[in-house]
């Protein structure tokens, strides 16, 4: 997701460096969470992980290197994981996809 920001006389775009932190993350782990892998499960956990954490707003190149450069300590791999999981426990609990139920449907 993109927000536009205003600056010296034009727009910039926003970036939330933790959407594609938790993405990918989530793309590592996902065999581990034994959770249905659907679009719509798959995005439920990316959204609620992210409400567990903090933004990471960047509007350059270099910024974004920076972020994704602290991302390698082990406390914000830790914090990511963390929030996966635990986003991860309450939709496999109460599923929103069809059906409504919790299981492994999407096969990669």
């Amino acid at each position: 997701m993109h927000i536009l920001s205003r600056e010296a006389g034009g727009f910039t775009k926003l970036q939330n460096v933790m959407e594609d932190l938790v993405t990918q993350k989530l793309d590592e782990v996902i065999d581990d969470l034994d959770c249905c892998k659907c679009e719509q499960c798959r995005g439920d956990i990316i959204s609620n992980a992210l409400n567990r954490l903090s933004p990471k707003y960047v509007n350059t190149d270099i910024g974004k290197a920076f972020v994704k450069a602290n991302t390698l300590s082990s406390q914000f791999e830790i914090d990511i994981l963390t929030a996966i999981y635990e986003a991860a426990a309450i939709v496999k609990a109460r599923p929103r996809h069809a059906g409504g139920k919790s299981g492994t449907e999407r096969k990669d």
